[in-house]
């Protein structure tokens, strides 16, 4: 009787001590994972007051970006070019005779969008159409400006009440200018 109940004592003992040292590994495995874990969350917690100020940045880089962006545009726009050279046009009483895509471009960075533009109106006029032309939000170079006038036959810059009765009024100059346009889009 001793020797079943010294078996069964070496056996239990045995099965506990093999189960002890499994549930034993198992809680330092854990504990290890715990620790880890612990770690990551104080490292995130030690992170969230800046969340505000990086989120704050972000909307701000996004909108700088959004900004150059329409100054130097992902792709070609040229509807949106030509709305904005027809609503210059029109402001500055410029007449567009002709708007001609020509081939790109292609550098390292980026893509040169090139144009053939012939307009024609009175001198003040066209200085207006290029002061107009330099502000749209498109980052435009002006190339190869060719100019050439002749007299205007209908019109005449003379007004009688304005000036001396007896002077004859003088016919105005209209120019026709000729240019290249270049806008640039970035290159994906």
């Amino acid at each position: 009787m001793l020797i079943i109940i010294v078996i069964g004592l070496a056996g239990s003992f045995g099965w506990w001590e093999l189960m002890y040292k499994v549930k034993k590994n198992e809680l330092n495995d854990l504990r290890t994972e715990r620790e880890k874990t612990e770690s990551e969350l104080n490292a995130i917690l030690a992170m969230k007051p800046q969340l505000s100020r990086l989120r704050k940045e972000v909307a701000e880089m996004e909108k700088e970006l959004d900004s150059l962006r329409s100054i130097f545009p992902d792709q070609k726009e040229i509807p949106k070019l030509i709305k904005e050279i027809t609503r210059i046009s029109y402001t500055s009483g410029i007449k567009t005779l002709k708007f001609n895509p020509l081939p790109d471009v292609e550098r390292e960075f980026y893509i040169e969008n090139n144009y053939q533009l012939s307009v024609m109106g009175f001198y003040h006029d066209l200085a207006h159409y290029f002061a107009h032309l330099a502000n749209i939000p498109l980052l435009i170079n002006v190339l190869n400006v060719s100019l050439s006038a002749e007299r205007s036959s209908s019109e005449s810059t003379g007004n009688s009440s304005e000036e001396g009765a007896g002077e004859p009024s003088q016919p105005r100059m209209i120019i026709k200018a000729d240019f290249t346009i270049t806008t640039f889009s970035s290159k994906r």
